[in-house]
């Protein structure tokens, strides 16, 4: 519509100027020929009068000749120069003519082409009045439907990821020692109302049932100040709070964060960042239990969170700009059902149908047991990434309390720390876990062949629970470990931006034998895991 009148009125001014150049054109020709009209005009002829004085010699008529000849040379000369200026000029008023010829039928088809326009392209409508907007969408990171002033928006992401887990343990019936299953399925609704009033909707369908996993507004007025309502991911542990799940090195996150980690809560939390983006902190009023919908005594959990980076802003040392350190903690009082009541390798707290398939625990609570009194839990974090590399590790520690039934809670401790790194072998370069896009995505199509970028990743992970554990009742110590090690290894494939599969072998350590099968036990397990995932 605006595009095809710009093309008209553009064609209306090639139009005008290339008459103005053609009469420019004519008016130096015209002067040209003038100039060289006046310069051959023959030597003035010198007339006879009544007899003089003759100061000089009398030229001889061959003179004369010699003289007329040379006059008559010049004029050829000259006129040979103004021919050829001539044909110049004819030769350019031909091109412009041309060249006219050649906009006038463009404008004769642009014209055309806007007349069998619909109305609604063509733009006949009126332009909309102060105040109202129009909409446009995009595909990116996600789909987007904006206003065109920016104030609306709703942004839509899709993740699925699928996985395939094989056990290296033989006769392990009736668990399925080599399952597909779908992780996540995921479809997150975020967008703005008003610029800075912005929202998120996102439900989940995995081992579970369909779920609410984030319902919220955050307003953000000032990047230093914003407060966030609903239902969220709360600020504790810097895997929790700062790393979404689809881009991990790894393919879940670490043992402690898995088992221990407040995943999403309802509540309210005021966050923001500071000094030009070095540091960002985050205070929340939760309501406690985790990975659950309601809270089931009127105290609330109060968690912090606290990340700085030292250098970002530094010309000297260029290397620690994205060095990340800092740390997180959580207390509260609790009178609820555990969770997680099986601990866990490689599944998120979860009582999931299905789960027990997928990761099988190496803990697992007595029955009757409840989570009462006070919870009490902190960590250290570092993350690093410098290039094509990736470096994180944490070390967590603190306390939960179990009660028995009726019984006295009992303070049980806990601790936990891991390191990870992981490096492109492909030349990606990351300053934060985010998309990857690769150098040479992946196609093997004619003319666009590439491969796709390759990570390399590695994780020590070690967790513990107190031998309170066994000594309060809560579990049985003749069939369960509390202490367990895991070294994680594999390679990442970045098909494209918005694909990945991870290749992992998790390998699993504990500190005495449990079971696994009926009437079967093991000290040591081997997880072949292969994870497709798509986010978008």
């Amino acid at each position: 519509m605006l595009r095809d009148r710009r093309a008209t009125t553009r064609c209306h001014r090639a139009g005008e100027e290339t008459a103005a150049l053609f009469l420019l054109a004519t008016f130096c020709l015209l002067a040209s020929t003038s100039t060289a009209l006046g310069q051959r005009r023959l030597p003035p002829v010198t007339q006879v009068s009544a007899p003089a004085v003759i100061s000089g010699p009398e030229k001889s008529l061959e003179q004369r000749l010699e003289e007329l000849e040379a006059g008559h040379a010049r004029m050829a000369t000259q006129h040979s120069s103004v021919l050829a200026e001539n044909h110049l000029l004819s030769q350019r008023l031909e091109e412009l003519s041309d060249e006219v010829e050649a906009t006038r039928a463009q404008h004769q088809r642009l014209l055309r082409t806007f007349q069998d326009q619909p109305d609604d392209i063509r733009g006949d409508e009126p332009e909309p009045p102060p105040g109202e907007t129009t909409t446009d969408s995009s595909f990116g990171e996600g789909f987007k439907w904006t206003t065109s002033d920016g104030e609306y928006d709703l942004v839509i992401h899709n993740e699925t990821q699928l996985d395939l887990r094989a056990y290296e343990q033989a006769h392990s019936d009736p668990v399925n020692q080599y399952g597909f299953y779908i992780s996540r399925m995921r479809l997150y609704f975020n967008g703005s109302l008003t610029a800075p009033i912005e929202y998120s909707v996102s439900i989940n369908k995995g081992l579970g049932n369909l779920d609410l996993l984030d319902a919220y507004f955050n307003f953000n007025y000032d990047e230093r100040f914003q407060f966030r309502v609903g239902r969220f991911r709360v600020p504790f542990t810097y895997d929790w709070y700062t790393l979404s799940n689809q881009f991990l090195p790894t393919p879940e996150r670490s043992v402690f964060a898995i088992n221990y980690g407040y995943n999403r809560n309802w509540g309210v939390m005021l966050h923001g960042e500071l000094g030009g983006n070095r540091a960002e902190y985050a205070v929340a009023l939760a309501n406690g239990p985790r990975n659950q919908y309601f809270d089931y005594n009127a105290s609330k959990d109060l968690l912090a969170y606290l990340n700085w980076r030292p250098f970002a802003d530094s010309e000297c040392l260029p290397a620690l700009q994205y060095w990340n350190i800092g740390g997180s903690m959580t207390y509260g009082l609790q009178n609820q059902a555990p969770r997680p009541v099986d601990f866990r390798t490689s599944l998120n707290a979860t009582e999931s149908e299905g789960a027990v398939q997928a990761a099988p625990s190496f803990l697992e609570l007595n029955s009757g047991v409840v989570e009462r009194g006070p919870r009490n839990l902190a960590e250290l974090h570092t993350a690093y990434f410098y290039r094509s590399l990736t470096f994180m590790g944490a070390y967590d520690w603190g306390y939960n309390s179990y009660a028995l039934g009726g019984a006295p809670s009992i303070e049980v401790p806990t601790h936990g720390y891991h390191v990870q790194a992981s490096y492109f072998l492909t030349g990606e370069q990351i300053t934060r876990r985010s998309f990857i896009d690769p150098i040479e995505p992946f196609d093997l199509r004619p003319g666009r062949c590439g491969h796709g970028a390759f990570e390399l990743q590695a994780r020590y992970d070690e967790f513990v629970v107190g031998d309170e554990i066994f000594s309060g009742g809560l579990a049985d110590g003749n069939e369960w470990t509390n202490r367990v090690q895991t070294i994680d290894a594999g390679l990442n494939w970045y098909l494209n931006k918005f694909t990945k599969i991870y290749f992992d072998w998790q390998h699993a350590h504990f500190a005495q034998p449990i079971p696994y099968r009926p009437g079967g036990v093991q000290r040591e397990s081997d997880l072949f895991w292969t994870r497709f995932q798509i986010y978008y």
